[in-house]
């Protein structure tokens, strides 16, 4: 009998590893039923928290971009939109053929590259000198946003009291000697001066957005350029600038779609004036739908807008593009 038990086979061995395996079966199971439990709570709180901004971005952004695009084929006027009538391209080809609508771009044109090269250069050496340690620095930087969170209407009319010809800057110049000039109703000087107020405004964004390149830097990479002897103007050049090359994209991007939908210098100081010379390509738009009743030659130009930005975004970044890292 003793030999018997002790030779056969034995049978609780053979069911240990079965045993073994189902508990661990139902174990993955069990944690792969917890898992998409976790995810499908996880969907449904973003979807909460985004549903809000999701409604009032297809409200204010999508929906109207959609009514622009169709209102773009019709030729109506505001007083009587129901009798909208299908023109098919014909808004766009006048968009294109029209003596206004095209000198109205040339101007765009013109004042977003004076506004970039004035806005990114500034705002990086601003940004510089920033990232120093100031005395107060907090207040300082707080005075250089100030202008970007005040509205534009009052920037706007405040520089044109300052640059009429009675104004503060033409007695100043007046004290030694200079002047007067007429800053805003001369065709040579109006696009500048309007450069220069939004500039004015715009600056201290480009600074702060430098700013937090620049602090994102390592400190060692600047340490290491000091042990080997390079001097503050070769490392601003050769380390500094190559290493906020991504911001310096994001900046250009940022400040040509600002540029390009300017509208309250041209609206407030200078109504497109003297002769189109601050003819806006937004206030060209602005004027084409509620003075010349033309909705859907607006939203033509308005498209014509749209696609223009992302072109020029899209040939910045691929420009500016870069391979640094660190």
């Amino acid at each position: 009998m003793t030999n018997v038990i002790t030779d056969g086979p034995d049978r609780s061995a053979d069911l240990r590893p079965r045993a073994t395996g189902g508990t661990s079966a139902r174990a993955r199971s069990s944690h792969q039923k917890s898992e998409r439990s976790r995810q499908r709570s996880e969907i449904r709180t973003a979807v909460i928290f985004l549903a809000p901004f999701l409604v009032l971005l297809m409200m204010f952004q999508y929906i109207p971009l959609a009514v622009m695009a169709r209102d773009s084929f019709h030729s109506f006027t505001l007083f009587n939109p129901e009798m909208a009538q299908f023109v098919g391209f014909d808004n766009f080809a006048r968009a294109f053929t029209n003596p206004t609508a095209l000198g109205s771009m040339l101007v765009t044109l013109t004042f977003m590259l004076g506004f970039i090269a004035v806005t990114v250069p500034l705002g990086f050496l601003l940004a510089v000198y920033l990232n120093t340690h100031l005395p107060a620095r907090g207040i300082i930087r707080t005075l250089v946003f100030l202008p970007v969170v005040t509205s534009t209407v009052v920037v706007a009319t405040m520089w044109g009291f300052l640059l009429n010809q009675s104004g503060l800057v033409n007695s100043a110049l007046g004290s030694i000697g200079a002047g007067p000039f007429n800053f805003l109703t001369d065709t040579g000087l109006a696009l500048p001066a309007v450069i220069l107020m939004s500039a004015w405004q715009q600056i201290g964004l480009a600074a702060i957005m430098f700013l937090g390149g620049l602090q994102s830097i390592p400190d060692e990479i600047h340490e290491a350029a000091s042990v080997d002897g390079i001097g503050p103007i070769r490392r601003l050049f050769a380390i500094t600038l190559p290493l906020v090359s991504r911001t310096t994209v994001l900046v250009t991007v940022v400040m040509t779609v600002f540029a390009i939908q300017a509208f309250a210098p041209a609206y407030v100081v200078t109504n497109g004036g003297p002769e189109g010379s601050t003819n806006l390509f937004v206030f060209e738009i602005y004027r084409s739908a509620f003075f010349l009743q033309q909705p859907g030659y607006a939203s033509a130009l308005s498209v014509v807008l749209l696609g223009f930005a992302l072109l020029i975004s899209a040939i910045e970044m691929r420009l500016l593009r870069t391979t640094w890292s660190y």
